[in-house]
């Protein structure tokens, strides 16, 4: 796998450990743990043409902090986070009651941008724009969009990459037993 930096995952790595060990042992610990199996999809709409890539998907999912929910994609190397809002009822379609928790802000946690997988292309990063979640019914989805910048992954961050394009992200997938 090629990045384009020197020491490859280490500091946005060792951040995110951090910061959830911090959250998880300072902050107290919620009780909502989970983890869902289920299927990505990636379409990129670059100048060079589109790519996409798709695949099975294991998400760990927690909350702390009241309302700080932090989403792991380790496959994709990148973790989120996002405002966790739980137990909302809305009407539903049929007269009914529809129940669900809802994921708004969903962002890269600790840093802006989010490797491309290598095989879409070499030193492209995922620079998010808008993003939400849902969890209903032992589901969960994810959405967000954003665009797909080109450069090292310092010039990256410092928001001085090359925009190349942009895109789509979706996952759905539902909730399995922890061990």
């Amino acid at each position: 796998m090629t990045y384009a930096r020197k020491n490859p995952g280490q500091k946005s790595f060792i951040a995110g450990l951090l910061l959830a060990a911090t959250a998880l042992t300072g902050c107290g610990e919620d009780d909502i743990k989970r983890k869902y199996q289920g299927t990505y999809g990636l379409e990129l709409q670059l100048d060079t043409g589109a790519r996409q890539s798709e695949g099975a998907l294991d998400v760990g999912f927690n909350v702390y902090n009241d309302g700080d929910a932090f989403i792991t994609m380790n496959k994709l190397q990148c973790s989120l986070a996002a405002t966790y809002v739980g137990n909302i009822t809305e009407p539903g379609a049929e007269g009914g009651k529809v129940e669900y928790e809802d994921l708004r802000d969903v962002r890269p946690d600790q840093i802006r941008v989010c490797p491309v997988p290598p095989k879409l292309g070499e030193n492209l990063w995922l620079d998010f724009r808008l993003g939400k979640g849902r969890i209903q019914s032992s589901q969960l989805t994810l959405d967000y969009a954003g665009t797909v910048v080109r450069g090292a992954f310092e010039e990256v961050s410092d928001g001085q990459g090359t925009r190349v394009g942009s895109f789509g992200y979706t996952f759905l997938g539902d909730e399995v037993e922890l061990p």
